[in-house]
């Protein structure tokens, strides 16, 4: 199947265009809502661009495919600067090692068709790292176990839904010392630099060093794979390849160590992979929520909450850990029409009357003053603290003049 970007009869948006890179598949979108999956040219903030496939459409869309494999082996998968095609030749993009990274995805399938996808999911970052450091033995992950680590939750993304914010690692395979350079250090190594062979061979001889690398999740535990178990996997466990999975929405553990399959999962060697990253969320993600509290007539507080672009309150508080987009300024003829404004933290409220911009915080209006305003006020206070220094801080000097016998009192300001 041949994917190729192009602009929609009349549009003069030429946004992903090689003359027109955006500076990563999520900023494409916000520039161009109705993007379709396809490639694409981005900088990544530097100044020769790079093609890329995104994905446009899945978890509201932004992601990058930066590696497919056609098997379950992980061993032999190599990097190179090339673009990574849905379709194409397995292999790591090493063009990517500076991204920052979000999301890290991976898809598994049957066959080498999306529509066949078993198991889809995501890990969502506690703080964005360059995919350089994806692989780490600390943040969860530890001295035995090294891995995708500091991981804030994971979403299935067949059911769209967080499945857990308990895990932290997802493991990769054991944690040699970075001087070694084997195993989770050589695969990060990879996502910078072309590793021909693969992550588990030697750099220069084509020796196997490695026999494990995988990616997994668990719903029930803090880390997964391996010898750990997992709800999903796909990958190596000591010399065994597979992917394994559950039914569409299970939450148990489906996979064990060495490819066995607990609990009714299925297990499978022949499967087709794709690796995918974000580097933020698309705007269109941002959520739109506004909440603010009512007082009742006995006194006690009520929360309510607008959602969206709905008018009707419903009560509740929004997530205060997700980001909230609030909409415009409301604009009050007089302090009697601004009574009744609801008391949302982060809402602007202008005043006709008195021509004033107000900005709710800590459960109070605060008006916020106009630059000339400020400038004007402070002026005014410098001007009045010179005068009082100038009329109460004066030097007195005593000096003994010898040759005149007497005292002379000098005044001079300072």
């Amino acid at each position: 199947m041949q994917y190729l970007y192009h602009i929609s009869p009349g549009s003069k948006n030429t946004i992903g265009e090689f003359f027109d890179a955006g500076l990563n598949c999520s900023d494409i979108l916000d520039m161009l809502e109705d993007a379709k999956d396809g490639f694409y040219w981005i900088t990544l903030k530097r100044s020769k661009p790079i093609k890329i496939f995104c994905d446009m459409t899945t978890d509201g869309g932004g992601f990058m495919l930066m590696g497919r494999k056609n098997n379950s082996i992980t061993w032999t998968v190599p990097s190179n600067k090339l673009t990574v095609e849905p379709y194409g030749e397995p292999h790591w993009s090493s063009s990517l090692g500076d991204a920052p990274i979000l999301d890290f995805r991976v898809q598994m399938a049957t066959r080498e068709d999306f529509k066949t996808t078993k198991a889809d999911w995501s890990y969502r970052l506690q703080s964005k790292r360059p995919l350089k450091n994806l692989m780490m033995n600390t943040g969860g992950c530890d001295q035995r176990s090294a891995g995708i680590g500091d991981i804030a939750y994971v979403k299935d993304l067949l059911t769209e839904k967080i499945v857990t914010t308990r895990l932290r690692c997802s493991k990769f395979g054991f944690a040699y010392h970075p001087l070694v350079k084997f195993g989770w250090h050589k695969m990060n190594s990879c996502l910078q630099k072309p590793c021909p062979w693969g992550f588990a061979f030697h750099d220069v001889v084509k020796h196997q060093v490695d026999f494990h690398g995988g990616f997994s999740f668990s719903t029930t535990r803090t880390i997964s794979g391996m010898e750990y178990n997992a709800t999903a996997s796909v990958g190596c466990d000591n010399g065994y390849c597979c992917g394994c999975y559950g039914p569409v929405g299970g939450t148990k553990d489906y996979c064990a160590e060495n490819c066995k399959a607990i609990n009714g999962g299925t297990v499978i060697k022949n499967v087709f992979t794709w690796f995918w990253v974000r580097s933020s969320l698309p705007k269109r993600l941002w959520k739109k929520c506004m909440d603010y509290q009512v007082k009742r007539d006995d006194g006690k507080l009520i929360s309510y909450k607008l959602i969206g672009h709905g008018v009707v309150p419903v009560k509740g508080s929004c997530n205060k850990d997700s980001t909230l987009l609030n909409d415009g300024i409301v604009v009050v003829p007089d302090s009697s029409a601004a009574q009744k404004v609801p008391a949302i933290d982060g809402l602007l409220e202008y005043r006709k009357d008195k021509q004033e911009l107000y900005i709710r915080s800590n459960k109070t209006w605060n008006a916020l003053a106009p630059e000339n305003k400020i400038i004007q006020e402070t002026d005014k206070k410098y001007k009045l603290n010179l005068d009082k220094i100038k009329n109460q801080n004066y030097l007195v000097v005593w000096e003994w003049s010898a040759h005149k016998g007497h005292e002379i009192l000098r005044h001079r300001a300072s």
